[in-house]
């Protein structure tokens, strides 16, 4: 709580850090420096609001790195840290929120003139809350502004029933006071609206409603008994049951689906098939070319919730395409990239007996023969923010030498070599930025994964530091998979092939993947199912709950919701321990391919005997194990999280300074 006693409201300092080039990005502080001068008009309740937008941006620990989709390396474990900016600067947050709260209680003008900014601070006051929850649990529920001698700062946790129910009360009071997004004017646009705190709602009520379902069955008391560890059990009166909240998430963003079929919101589909990759990369400002269709930030009503960016006024300053091209960014681990499906709707692998021997490709895959059999028709959202090995991509870096100057290519040319038999060193393959040579395992692979350019920005004049995408916080294709996933759950794994198009299916279609129906998956297995818990592959039916977690997965992959969904289905201790395998490597092109780039001409593309895989290939139970011949991708020691990991500890500094803070179980 140090941070509560130690921030000063300053009103001078009222000005809104995001900045675009319309009046809502373009405020300019207040004149008058007291409290008592700020809030004496509509204009200074709106100005103060400003304040408040706290919103996710550039961050790349916070693109699902690590995890069991991107890397393989969430390690667990650890000590409890001495502070933390993720416990202080919520609570900073939260003290603004409440003094404009409490100033409009104080207000004797015309309320209605206040009341989107008194919704916009109920918001951001459930955001901060929000972010709490889902790092500690529990924690203390400061409804008002303190000073020193207030009670609050010495008090106990509040249970995460409270907390929660504290967050959906603010939500619908927010619901209640914002503005509809139709009603925002165009300069005002990135305001919080209606919509945004009913999509917000749905995640909230989705992510607890979850979490109280499934968590309390991984055998580990995460909640302790607030007294002498955690946060407790202690539940408000009325306190919504699992089935009220998953309810609440059905309606809230049913009402929201319902408003963006009026044109309110749209998934965005200005690229053909690669419309996908090219959402996250729209930076369209000072003459920079965003994609090959020229279509800029004004075409994009996806986003519900986003961080406003601004090449002029209001650069995130990251270097992002870079940190994308090296692979620091939202790499694809082999078992995410093996769970995207053909375009038929249906997995790589399938069967339709249950029994592995009788398993066969999906007549769609064309395998691993070659090395771009496994790409041929497959969700865009994989091949299309992958590295396909028979094409180049554009790349807003000046080294890489291929900035896109002018729309009309998705793909730069790709130069290939004119002969693989023989080495010619003055073949334009070898001096060009855009040679494309075939794959090899060199330098101590792990053969881990396929990388991914999600996020990566494609023009020509924006020099590393100054790219400027808007970043998206919550957009409309997530609503569609909370609406789907809360009815699933409703209805004990079942859903109508109705509340699938109307949802998800919408999602599909812009990947180009077939619908989700009853019938498309009934009696088939997945034959390519990586099972966590056994690690290894193994043939499972498919059923509605697992299709719409998968679809989830591969629409929000390298958006910061994997550990967050890996924890409330109760499996982060499953999915995060144990050995991991990559790539196939035995019986496909690598071993019967030789390298054609001048660095390895004439080698074999896997040559163990140079350049053995860090950690080897797994030949499991003999040739006919599902997963014989692939890479062993990791150290398994490495993975060790565990259920107190659910949580996070609570700083130890704090629970100096308030003694009556109890540490998270088993910490």
């Amino acid at each position: 709580m140090k941070s509560i006693i130690n921030r000063i409201f300053i009103a001078s300092a009222l000005t809104f850090s995001l900045s675009a080039c319309s009046d809502f990005l373009n405020k300019e502080p207040l004149s008058q420096g007291t409290e008592a001068i700020v809030f004496k008009t509509p204009e200074h309740f709106e100005q103060a609001a400003y304040y408040l937008y706290d919103l996710y941006g550039w961050d790349y620990n916070a693109m699902d790195r690590n995890l069991d989709i991107s890397g393989l390396g969430s390690n667990g474990g650890g000590t409890a840290p001495e502070s933390s900016g993720s416990w202080g600067g919520p609570y900073g947050q939260i003290r603004d929120c409440n003094i404009l709260l409490e100033k409009a209680e104080e207000y004797a003008g015309d309320k209605n003139a206040i009341s989107h900014a008194v919704g916009t601070a109920h918001f951001f006051r459930a955001w901060q809350y929000f972010k709490l929850l889902k790092t500690y649990g529990g924690v203390p529920i400061a409804d008002h502004s303190l000073d020193l001698t207030d009670p609050t700062l010495q008090a106990p946790r509040n249970s995460r029933y409270e907390v929660a129910n504290f967050i959906i009360n603010d939500l619908k009071e927010a619901v209640k006071l914002l503005t509809k997004e139709k009603d925002i004017p165009d300069a005002d646009k990135g305001k919080i609206s209606k919509e945004a705190a009913q999509s917000f709602l749905a995640r909230v009520a989705l992510y607890e409603g979850t979490w109280e379902k499934y968590v309390p069955s991984i055998g580990y008391d995460l909640d302790g008994d607030g007294t002498n560890s955690g946060a407790g059990t202690a539940k408000p009166e009325g306190y919504p049951s699992v089935t009220e909240l998953l309810t609440l998430a059905k309606t809230m963003s049913k009402d929201v689906i319902t408003e963006a079929e009026t044109g309110t919101f749209k998934l965005w589909n200005e690229c053909d098939s690669l419309s996908y990759y090219y959402l996250f990369n729209i930076d369209d400002a000072e003459g920079n070319i965003p994609n090959f269709k020229g279509k800029g930030k004004a075409t994009n009503k996806e986003f519900i919730i986003y961080r406003k960016y601004d090449f002029n006024i209001a650069k995130p300053n990251k270097n992002i395409s870079h940190t994308v091209i090296v692979g620091l960014a939202t790499s694809i681990s082999q078992q995410f990239g093996e769970s995207f499906l053909c375009r038929n709707g249906l997995p790589i692998r399938i069967c339709y007996t249950g029994n592995m021997a009788n398993a066969q490709n999906n007549p769609q895959f064309e395998g691993y023969k070659t090395f771009v059999g496994e790409y041929r028709n497959r969700d865009y959202r994989f091949i299309s923010c992958t590295y396909i090995p028979d094409r180049t991509f554009w790349s807003s870096r000046v080294e890489d030498g291929r900035q896109l100057t002018a729309t009309g290519k998705p793909y730069p040319d790709p130069v290939f070599p004119q002969n693989d038999e023989v080495y010619n060193p003055g073949d334009p393959a070898y001096s060009s930025s855009c040679g494309v040579f075939k794959p090899t395992l060199r330098n101590n692979s792990t053969a881990s994964g396929y990388g991914s350019r999600k996020y990566l920005i494609e023009g020509a004049n924006r020099p590393s530091n100054t790219e400027s995408a808007d970043y998206p916080n919550l957009r409309l294709a997530e609503v569609h998979c909370i609406y789907a996933e809360a009815t699933c759950e409703l209805n004990g794994g079942n859903i109508s092939d109705e509340d699938l198009d109307f949802s998800i299916n919408k999602n599909r279609a812009r990947a180009r993947v077939a619908p989700l129906t009853n019938a498309l998956i009934a009696n088939v297995w997945d034959a390519g199912y990586w099972d966590y818990e056994q690690n290894k592959t193994v043939c499972k039916k498919m059923n509605m709950l697992d299709e719409i977690r998968r679809e989830r997965a591969c629409e929000l992959f390298g958006e910061g919701h994997r550990m967050d969904d890996l924890k409330r289905w109760g499996i982060a201790h499953i999915n995060l321990v144990g050995q991991k395998l990559g790539h196939y490597v035995l019986g496909t092109a690598y071993e019967t391919e030789k390298a054609n780039s001048a660095q390895y001409f004439g080698e074999p593309c896997y040559y163990p005997e140079k350049y053995p895989l860090r950690y080897g290939i797994y030949e499991g139970t003999g040739k006919n194990d599902p997963d014989y011949g692939r890479s062993i991708a990791n150290d398994p020691t490495t993975l060790n999280f565990i259920q107190r990991d659910y949580l996070t500890p609570l700083p130890l500094d704090q629970m100096r300074l308030n003694t009556n803070l109890k540490q998270n179980p088993g910490w």
